[in-house]
């Protein structure tokens, strides 16, 4: 149903104006929740081609069909990336968000009678909700903008048909385009406070949970619970938090002098308060939730809300901590909070409002990990390598059609760029215990350029280097991304355990094949199979992992075509046939592509291979193309190394053709000079392109053909296909029809001169008129006069007239949308009205007659 606008509403869109100049049409909002306590949202899209600035920008709401506007959120240097997502929040609101959002931000809040409208100056872009608005339209709802062409347009006046309603508080759709669930499921994990009990003697326990979605590794950062004793401003008693802590599992600390029924969990000096300490948990130093106020000492209290002599849990609808340490306590913060009866303590160690189940008992705190190497984290999967169907995966390359080699590298760079997680540095040391795991030892990787095993757990973490092992970035990182921040610095598909030494020997040299030139390098006084040539900056690896550095070296080539830099910070990354120069060392180039490209020929890829590609997946959720379907290695580079996976027929000769040619006349487009070597027998096809289709139109060397007539100038494109019965090759010619506009010898015959009420009749000759040619008669001038005309004879009864006149007439002739048109006059004399003669003047009064004369003779002739 479309919504109908009131007057009023009319008169207010008129008010609010059209776009101007400045606004940018590509933004727009695609979807508005309203739904239970702080869930206020709004998600704006970049739907161009490149980066919008919201600078200028501001979402304001028309409070309860107001027709002035009230500010949410003023935009400052935001930006949006191309196709990026970013969403304006109530600071307490619950979304879940993957990682396509450009940032969140928070103070937003609107209710159901509210309109919201994304503004550029004073000028509406994009609203939802109509002005004055209807009461409750949008109350406790979430609406998604339609995934047609034409709802994903931005409108300054709301249509209801472009959004579909969704129930209070759906919030799945935040993070993606369309109006269905983003296709990610699980809410990160939330740690937060949950229960609070302050109760008599040393009756005190404090309650940590995750609220969220997903597990939270308590271990890959530093999660702190400390306690601000007496109003002190830095921290005394703390527990650091460990292990995994899996969605709505908890954490609890107690005092050690408390009743059996609150010793739960550990024991810890950190419930050691007294209603007037601050509590703070931190995550990496920072505030992730707090009670009480830092620098403070009092109890604090709010009505029946009180940190001293009772006992708070969280309310199940709080997702977001009290992240503000220094601000008026408890404020608000008051109204996330149960407040239950002192030494009430049945709700210790489970998240929510309600008692614990008494029957089950409470799990022991988790444990901290091993993981897989010294100092490493055990990962969380975040793709499965079982289910993983390359069809699928693959299926816009395998299924489409691409003009050339860059094109299929493009095509291939969205598809692997699509679910890449970027790992942290510390993350990469994980896995590759994973993806370079030797397949005899599972305790031991393979260290890429010796072939060595060694034990995991030998991981280089400082110091001396000897018989350990480091990450070698096979793409040397100096060459385009030094910047750990960088994507490809932590990207496992190129990043191989290596030798310290031996690492430190390839230093950032390029690849290429410099065995017969280079010195070859040694590993615990045995040679590696690795050579080296100082002179020139040139590293050839063993002949066994030839194929994977190549492999390597394209993934990188290719996931990083400089498309999302905004993302990944990364430059276009370029595999050149050729080895850098000194003054390269920094530009984002790497060689020798060609070599390579042999290397790859020369090893194929093996089981290991295919293994570590997933692994790498498994922990990183993107692939390498070149490893899963090889023979794309050939489509993308074979042609710049000679090696054209669709040779083309290398001939010699033009075809000579016209640069134009008049409509109507012979021409001919003349192929037969072109030549394919001595004695090559050729085949010629001719087409015509037309719009997006092609005719065949000969098949012969020479073309005969007669030009089209056209209404203005027009350009005809041809292209010929010549093959030798194996190859072929193609060529294309243009040349311009001239149009020449229609011109006729028109001659007229007949009457032109006739007294009012009498009948003229003109006949045209036409000598050169082409076949087909037709006519029509038309009055351009004079008095209104009855005619008749047939082909080229016009037959005209004279008007009646009050003086004398010419009647202009035209005839048009036509040949198809061609007209050439020539008038013809035709004089008519009015006749005086009998018995009445033209008086002579004399003097003053003749004078005067004589300006009368007109008025009358007007006079006699309507009378």
């Amino acid at each position: 149903m479309r919504i109908k606008m009131s007057a009023v509403a009319t008169a207010t869109a008129m008010v609010l104006g059209a776009f101007s100049t400045a606004a940018s049409a590509d933004l727009l909002i695609t979807e508005y929740i309203e739904g239970g306590g702080f869930n206020k949202a709004i998600e704006l899209y970049n739907s161009g081609d490149s980066a919008q600035s919201l600078s200028g920008y501001k979402l304001v709401r028309y409070k309860d069909g107001a027709t002035t506007t009230t500010d949410m959120v003023a935009f400052t240097d935001q930006e949006i990336p191309a196709k990026g997502i970013l969403v304006v929040r109530h600071t307490d609101a619950v979304l879940n968000l993957d990682a396509s959002v450009t940032e969140m931000i928070g103070g937003l809040q609107q209710n159901g009678t509210d309109a919201v409208a994304l503004l550029n100056g004073d000028t509406v872009v994009d609203i939802v909700g109509a002005v004055p608005t209807p009461k409750d339209w949008g109350k406790d709802v979430t609406l998604r903008r339609s995934d047609t062409t034409s709802s994903m347009v931005a409108k300054d006046t709301f249509d209801e048909s472009d959004w579909t309603s969704h129930p209070k508080d759906t919030v799945d759709g935040f993070g993606c385009i369309g109006e269905n669930a983003c296709s990610f499921v699980a809410e990160p994990g939330v740690l937060l406070i949950t229960e609070y009990i302050e109760g008599s003697a040393n009756n005190k326990a404090i309650e940590i949970s995750n609220v969220g979605g997903s597990a939270i590794d308590l271990d890959a950062n530093v999660y702190q619970l400390a306690k601000h004793s007496n109003g002190a401003v830095d921290a005394g008693d703390a527990e650091i938090l460990s292990g995994t802590l899996e969605p709505g599992k908890s954490i609890v600390f107690h005092n050690s002098g408390a009743a059996d029924e609150f010793k739960v969990g550990t024991e810890s000096k950190v419930t050691w308060f007294n209603g007037d300490d601050a509590m703070v948990l931190t995550k990496d130093g920072a505030v992730i939730d707090s009670i009480g106020k830092v620098g403070e000492r009092i109890n604090w209290k709010d009505g029946d809300f009180s940190t001293v002599d009772a006992t708070l849990r969280r309310k199940d609808s709080v997702k977001v901590g009290d992240t503000d340490t220094s601000d008026t306590y408890p404020g608000t913060s008051k109204d996330q909070w149960l407040v239950l009866p002192k030494d009430t303590s049945d709700g210790l160690n489970c998240a929510g409002e309600s008692a614990c189940d008494g029957s089950v008992t409470p799990p022991e705190p988790p444990k901290p990990e091993t993981g897989p190497c010294t100092g490493c984290e055990t990962l969380t999967p975040v793709a499965d390598p079982a289910t993983f169907n390359g069809e699928i995966y693959y299926s816009d390359v395998l299924s489409g059609e691409f003009a050339n080699a860059e094109e299929l590298k493009n095509a291939l760079s969205v598809i692997i760029a699509k679910d890449h997680k970027q790992l942290t540095y510390k993350q990469v040391w994980s896995t590759l215990t994973y993806a370079d795991q030797d397949p005899s030892d599972d305790k031991k990787v393979i260290e890429i350029y010796t072939g060595a095993s060694i034990s995991k757990y030998d991981n280089q973490t400082g110091g001396s280097g000897v018989g350990k092992w480091n990450r070698e970035h096979v793409w040397a990182k100096s060459h385009g991304f030094p910047s750990e921040s960088q994507w490809g610095y932590t990207d496992a598909h190129h990043l191989r355990p290596s030798d310290p030494g031996i690492n430190t020997a390839r230093s950032n040299n390029d690849f290429g094949a410099c065995k017969d030139t280079g010195e070859e390098v040694m590993f615990n006084g045995v040679a590696t199979g690795n050579y080296l040539n100082k002179t020139t900056d040139c590293w050839e690896p063993r002949d066994e992992v030839k194929g994977d550095v190549a492999r390597m070296i394209m993934y990188m080539d290719t996931r990083y075509q400089g498309t999302d830099t905004a993302t990944t910070n990364m430059p276009d990354l370029v595999a050149v046939d050729r080895l850098t120069t000194t003054d390269e060392d920094s530009a984002p180039l790497i060689g020798t592509l060609c070599t390579l490209y042999a290397w790859n020929q020369l090893d194929a890829v093996d089981a290991y291979e295919q293994n570590r590609n997933n692994q790498v997946y498994k922990y990183q959720g993107n692939r390498n193309p070149f490893i899963d379907r090889p023979e794309l290695v050939k489509e993308v580079y074979g042609a710049v190394c000679g090696d054209d996976p669709n040779p083309a027929l290398e001939v010699e000769g033009d075809i000579l053709a016209p640069e134009s040619v008049t409509e109507g006349a012979a021409y001919t487009l003349d192929a037969s000079a072109i030549k394919a070597g001595e004695g090559v027998t050729l085949t010629y096809k001719w087409e015509q392109i037309i719009g997006e289709e092609k005719t065949l139109v000969g098949d012969m060397a020479t073309l005969s053909l007669t030009a089209p007539m056209v209404k203005a100038d027009e350009t005809l494109n041809f292209t010929l296909t010549i093959s030798d019965g194996t190859l072929e090759t193609t060529k294309a010619v243009s040349l311009s029809v001239i149009n020449v506009p229609l011109a006729l010898n028109v001659e007229f015959a007949g009457t032109t001169k006739v007294i009012e009420g009498e009948k003229a009749s003109i006949t045209a000759t036409v000598t050169d008129a082409p076949e087909g040619t037709t006519y029509s008669w038309k009055q351009v001038s004079g008095t209104t006069a009855v005619y008749t005309a047939a082909g080229l004879t016009l037959d005209v009864t004279a008007p009646s007239v009050n003086i004398d006149q010419v009647l202009v007439f035209e005839l048009m002739a036509t040949v198809g949308e061609e007209s050439f048109v020539k008038s013809v006059s035709i004089e008519v004399t009015n006749t005086e009205e009998p018995g009445w003669t033209k008086p002579d003047g004399a003097g003053s009064l003749g004078g005067f007659i004589t300006l009368l004369l007109p008025l009358m003779w007007l006079r006699r002739r309507q009378g």
